[in-house]
């Protein structure tokens, strides 16, 4: 028999055994699971058996009911573990074969025929021998010859249903201590030799400052330079470049105003003002020459910028952080070309990237062939980091997105009973599996890394 654990928070509020009825679930007094909760319905929901089947269904209530996180819509199948979330309470389904019924496995009671003179067979109601000895009585047949044919056979079928109860009973008991506590399952190794070996990817921690952002704050900083310098166009060009990879941003869109405003601007002219003496001179850095007409103020701010931009490419570049050094050698080259060699050192760039990039799917798609998504996850991240702009990272992870969020949501659901039940081993593998699977968009994900680092302490 099956029954109905109800849990408020970590406690168990109540347990009910339920058979084929009908199990009413409110905030009403009447039902048979009563839930003091406003959030809950007076008539909720109601869980039923079909066949060797729970049903729950949702009875119109105002806040729904919602099995493994999913609000659901009419009748769903119940299956056992999964949690029913009710209000401030949570329902499970347990199997829970101690209880079961004796009725099923009692064969009903063995009625005995006999005679007015016979004493009533084991088995056999009181009521009914008594009616048949009173009309064999009444119809004056039956000699002293027939009641002793009778007797016999009485007596023979009284043993008989004696060490029948005493068969089922002791049935009944085997039956019960076999059954009390389920056998701890057995792990089987599973060894898929793949055709090839798998590699799993190196652990990648996580940045403090997302790379997109790193990106998109170079540019800025780019085009703001080319504002100064008066060049409207390149600056358009990188504000544009800074939207395609953060679209949503009200700075980045407040600044694609300014700079259309100052190029569809007017040229006002302005009265010419005394020749200001002449500037000091400023003596020029090795491979950066000084433009014509160029103050020295402007020289100064473009051979820095030029200087900065090259020493934070290289250190990106000897961290493999492909897509920041890809974007402070391109300003480089925009301020100064050929710089220190700064083409070659793109160039390099760029090429690494799209080797790490292509070894990263490869080795996704070999743990996806493998039937590991997790780590097949992990490599198409690594190459969406590597290369945010990459479309065939951005293909496979799209592919995977629905098995991903199912598998980490239903992970999660199993972390949540786990832990409950304080099994805190499977807990955290769980949890786990949940935190690696997940997107950073769902808000499980963020819940599952916080139970992890709880339960890990």
């Amino acid at each position: 028999m099956a029954k109905l654990v109800v849990f408020r928070g970590d406690s168990v509020e109540h347990e009910l055994h339920i058979g084929h009825q009908t199990v009413k679930i409110g905030r009403d007094v009447r039902n048979d699971v009563v839930l003091d909760d406003k959030a809950v319905t007076r008539v909720h929901a109601e869980v039923t058996r079909e066949g060797g089947t729970y049903y729950i269904s949702d009875l119109n209530s105002r806040n729904g009911v919602w099995v493994n996180k999913q609000r659901i819509s009419g009748k769903t199948p119940l299956e056992l573990g999964v949690p029913v979330t009710i209000g401030a309470y949570e329902l499970t389904l347990e199997d829970d074969l101690g209880t079961s019924d004796l009725s099923a496995v009692m064969p009903a009671p063995t009625v005995v025929h006999t005679s007015a003179a016979s004493p009533p067979a084991a088995g056999s109601s009181s009521s009914t021998t008594r009616g048949r000895a009173a009309a064999a009585a009444a119809s004056g047949k039956g000699s002293s010859a027939a009641a002793a044919a009778v007797r016999k056979p009485a007596v023979f079928w009284s043993a008989i249903g004696v060490g029948t109860l005493v068969l089922c009973f002791a049935t009944y008991l085997g039956v019960r201590r076999l059954t009390a506590r389920p056998p701890a399952p057995v792990e089987v190794a599973v060894v898929n030799p793949p055709p090839t070996p798998v590699e799993t990817p190196p652990p990648t921690p996580t940045p403090a400052t997302p790379v997109t952002q790193d990106i998109v704050a170079g540019y800025v900083e780019a085009a703001q330079y080319a504002i100064e310098d008066k060049d409207y166009q390149a600056a358009a060009d990188d504000i544009e470049a800074a939207l395609e990879l953060d679209p949503s941003s009200q700075d980045l869109l407040d600044r694609k105003k300014q700079v259309q405003t100052l190029m569809t601007a007017p040229v006002v002219a302005v009265k010419p003002k005394p020749t200001p003496p002449p500037a000091p001179e400023v003596a020029e850095l090795p491979g950066i020459p000084r433009r014509p007409g160029e103050s020295a103020d402007d020289y100064k701010a473009r051979s820095g910028r030029v200087q900065v931009n090259l020493r934070s490419g290289i250190a990106a570049l000897d961290q493999n952080d492909y897509a920041v050094a890809i974007t402070r050698f391109q300003a480089v080259e925009r301020d100064q070309k050929s710089y220190q060699n700064v083409d070659a050192l793109l160039a390099d760039a760029v090429g690494r990237q799209k080797k790490d990039v292509d070894t990263a799917i490869d080795n996704g798609q070999q743990n996806e062939r493998a039937g590991n998504l997790v780590n097949a996850v992990r490599w198409y991240d690594r190459a969406a980091r590597l290369d945010p702009s990459s479309t065939a990272a951005q293909e496979k992870l799209a592919a995977v997105a629905d098995r991903r969020t199912k598998q980490g949501l239903d992970a999660f659901g199993r972390a949540e009973v786990f832990r409950k039940r304080n099994d805190t081993a499977k807990a955290v593998a769980a949890y786990q599996e949940a935190a690696d699977l997940l997107p950073s968009s769902n808000e499980k994900k963020a819940e599952a890394q916080q139970w992890l680092e709880k339960l890990k302490q």
